[in-house]
């Protein structure tokens, strides 16, 4: 068994690993999230996480995602009643489910699935059918996979309650009509599946690594130490300088003299363990000089708020310019496409060490810009059909798919 738990302890860790994976524009104001599933564990205690190999290939399970605008959620919070709704609406059509998973394990959807699976007492499974925010519920590795979304439920913060049966692209209009009308957020359970069916459609870890990556951030957070565990260190790396600032590259501290080298800055420490952990590559960092409205609008299916971002690249000179349609979709880098969806765009806030996104940036802040891959189910035809940069009206070729 590979069975772990999620504990009240763990909210932080899970906190800041979900505004990792957020690609940073979707991850703004979710703090909320970490304060409400905080107080449902240290009620009903902790939640089993289990890879889906280690239940009952027959287990009744289902997806469960929120959508919607944070910003409407952190003003009219759940209350802890819609997972039952949700597992009550669906028991008719699918039987009781035994497991939940994560839709997408990333901002609040990696936190909704944690609450649900301990309000329901059911395990959690270490998996999720993005691997990052997609702005549409189908933009899925489930659907990829030939997965139905329905039957679909959705319950609002008033209760308001209902049950879709219909195809992908029509559920994700008409709910996100309900959502509009019932408050700004539904909390949803779709692809109602057996545990057996996820192999394939589903991207195993997922919940395992927003941990790890979550432990990594707050390990480097201001006014904790630099390290707190993981591979050893040579002895130079893990000691502070004697005046207490940035540790020394490549050997002990000398202060002058051929055997000098380099301080390491405490953004380059932490860029060294996130790349390690997530696979991750540094596209470049420097100051951000524009930030402002884009001038491309996002398709009309699309929720969004169109940004474009200009990073000043210090060590090459390079112009990173972003695109933003709520979360990040695509980096040119002196033109030329460098990163695009369905790979994860992530910011780095050098000053504060934490991930961060338009909503927190203003010109000449200092930031790091990371792409982190997606999972193989993205990079194929049909992935990149559904999640890569033509799906979000950009017509561009995925610098993978050029490639080929």
């Amino acid at each position: 068994m590979s069975e772990r738990l999620i504990t009240a302890a763990d909210v932080p860790a899970l906190l800041a690993g979900a505004e990792f994976f957020s690609t940073s524009a979707a991850g703004e104001g979710i703090d909320f999230a970490g304060v409400w599933l905080g107080d449902i564990l240290d009620h009903t205690g902790p939640v089993r996480l289990v890879a889906a190999g280690d239940l009952d290939p027959g287990t009744a399970c289902a997806a469960i995602g929120a959508m919607g605008s944070t910003t409407a959620m952190a003003e009219l919070p759940p209350s802890g009643d819609e997972p039952a709704v949700l597992a009550r609406s669906l028991e008719g059509r699918c039987g009781p489910l035994g497991a939940v998973l994560p839709l997408n394990a990333a901002s609040v959807n990696a936190l909704f699935p944690v609450a649900a699976a301990a309000l329901l007492g059911l395990p959690l499974i270490d998996c999720d059918g993005m691997g990052r925010v997609f702005p549409l519920i189908h933009q899925t590795t489930f659907e990829l996979a030939g997965l139905s979304l329905a039957p679909m439920a959705a319950v609002s913060a008033g209760y308001d309650s209902l049950l879709l049966e219909t195809g992908s692209a029509r559920a994700e209009r008409l709910a996100r009509v309900v959502a509009q009308s019932a408050g700004g957020w539904l909390l949803c359970a779709l692809y109602p599946t057996r545990v057996g069916e996820l192999a394939g459609a589903a991207i195993p870890g997922s919940m395992s690594r927003v941990l790890e990556v979550g432990r990594v951030l707050l390990a480097h957070a201001p006014g904790r130490p630099a390290w707190t565990g993981g591979p050893a260190q040579p002895p130079w790396e893990s000691s502070p300088s004697p005046d207490g600032g940035p540790s020394w590259e490549g050997g002990p501290f000398r202060e002058g003299g051929p055997g000098a080298r380099r301080a390491v800055a405490p953004h380059e420490r932490l860029l060294a363990e996130l790349t390690a952990v997530t696979g991750a590559s540094v596209l470049g960092g420097g100051r951000l000089v524009e930030i402002g409205p884009s001038v491309r609008q996002a398709a009309a299916l699309f929720p969004g708020n169109p940004v474009g971002l200009a990073v000043h690249d210090h060590d090459s000179g390079r112009l990173i310019r972003i695109e933003a349609h709520n979360e990040l979709i695509l980096a040119l880098s002196d033109g030329s496409l460098a990163a695009a969806v369905p790979d994860l765009l992530c910011l780095l806030d050098r000053g504060t060490l934490r991930m961060t996104g338009p909503g927190r940036l203003t010109a000449g802040d200092l930031v790091d810009v990371l792409v982190v891959p997606a999972a193989p189910l993205w990079h194929t035809i049909p992935g990149l059909a559904l999640g890569g940069p033509g799906a979000f009206g950009f017509p561009l070729r995925h610098p993978k798919e050029a490639s080929r």
